[in-house]
């Protein structure tokens, strides 16, 4: 592979890290907002950052599923199957 597929790999993989960090950065934002408005203590920090986690894990398993079939297929060009 040339440099530029590689700084590409790079920047895809940053971007996948920084959505799970951002899932459940928004989690935490907006149960801190739902809990001051409503006036219940941690229960939608919790909720929200869980969901968030959650919802951030997947994403990256999905993503990670992409680069894995990525993967075999330059694997399989290559090997000329």
């Amino acid at each position: 592979m040339n440099q530029t597929s590689h700084r590409g790999e790079l920047v895809r993989g940053w971007s996948s890290s920084g959505d799970l960090v951002a899932s459940i950065i928004a989690g935490l934002v907006i149960g801190l907002a739902l809990d001051a408005w409503l006036g219940t203590a941690p229960l939608f920090v919790v909720i929200l950052v869980v969901v968030g986690s959650i919802g951030g894990f997947l994403r990256l398993k999905a993503e990670s599923g992409e680069l894995e079939e990525q993967a075999r297929e330059a694997i399989r060009i290559r090997d000329g199957l």
